[in-house]
């Protein structure tokens, strides 16, 4: 398997302030029964250089779409996770922290194919959204593949139940080879590139801040990050990665800096985060 090793790393990843909140989140409000005010979560923002009002927009649209759900305490607004809210979280931590490779991989592949009525081209882009971020990939003929066995039916969900779907499980055969399946569904050589951009930003972040505020809110973005990388990672098996692959160095890097930045800010949760039992 090949990839370029001197293609330019991305050099700027853009934390979008949803990115920044659905971070912030998942380290703080998963799995916790707390809500957390409003007011605590716009100081918070205020350290990653969000205005107070694009982030109560934010905190609403996320409520319009269910992912959060608001508590009233007296004249204060709190903010919990809904149980939608905490499946999307719960699906981008496994992406988080699940590791870049994995060396266990039976040869076979799962391909998919699938006919969108032109009438709902709104299924297409979830089918595309839905099946890329399970690690499928799409190949120069249209076929969705991915290595292993898949659930295509629950990752796609019940909505495509009478969508014209073809789900196939096997190993490739010649002429068809497995690095030729690589090579025609996933740009290597782009996602080699975000590795390579987050090493060479963050190998010399100072982790030692001014204050356990600046360690707090850089650790939210750089858990932001990640996870901009990840997602667009389809996490393909060691035998089908090229040597050299630059994700194994990266990820070490990520989980230094982020344990590191995290007893740095130790004590923000606590005391300075209002928040509430539920």
């Amino acid at each position: 398997m090949r990839y370029n090793p001197t293609a330019e790393p991305i050099d700027r990843v853009d934390a979008t302030p949803q990115s920044l909140l659905l971070a912030f989140l998942g380290m703080h409000l998963l799995w916790k029964p707390i809500a957390i005010s409003g007011a605590s979560i716009v100081e918070v923002f205020g350290w990653l250089d969000v205005g107070q009002s694009a982030t109560r927009s934010l905190l609403a649209r996320m409520t319009d779409r269910r992912l959060l759900e608001r508590h009233k305490l007296g004249r204060k607004t709190y903010y919990a996770l809904t149980e939608h809210g905490t499946s999307v979280l719960e699906d981008g931590s496994k992406k988080v922290w699940r590791g870049v490779g994995d060396a266990d991989w039976d040869g076979l592949w799962t391909t998919v194919a699938l006919s969108v009525p032109e009438d709902s081209r709104h299924l297409r882009h979830r089918a595309r959204s839905r099946l890329s971020w399970a690690g499928f990939g799409n190949t120069a003929s249209g076929l969705w593949v991915a290595p292993r066995r898949h659930e295509v039916a629950t990752i796609l969900g019940p909505e495509f139940a009478d969508v014209d779907l073809t789900v196939l499980v096997g190993r490739v055969i010649p002429p068809t080879t497995d690095e030729a399946l690589v090579t025609s569904a996933f740009d290597l050589d782009e996602i080699a590139a975000r590795y390579t951009g987050f090493t060479s930003r963050w190998q010399n972040q100072d982790t030692s801040g001014p204050t356990r505020e600046h360690a707090f809110a850089t650790r939210v973005r750089l858990q932001a990050e990640w996870l901009s990388i990840t997602r667009t990672d389809p996490l393909l098996p060691i035998p089908l990665l090229p040597d050299n692959w630059p994700a194994g160095d990266a990820e070490r890097l990520f989980r230094i800096l982020d344990a590191t930045l995290d007893r740095a800010s130790i004590g923000i949760e606590a005391d300075g985060l209002d928040s509430i039992a539920l």
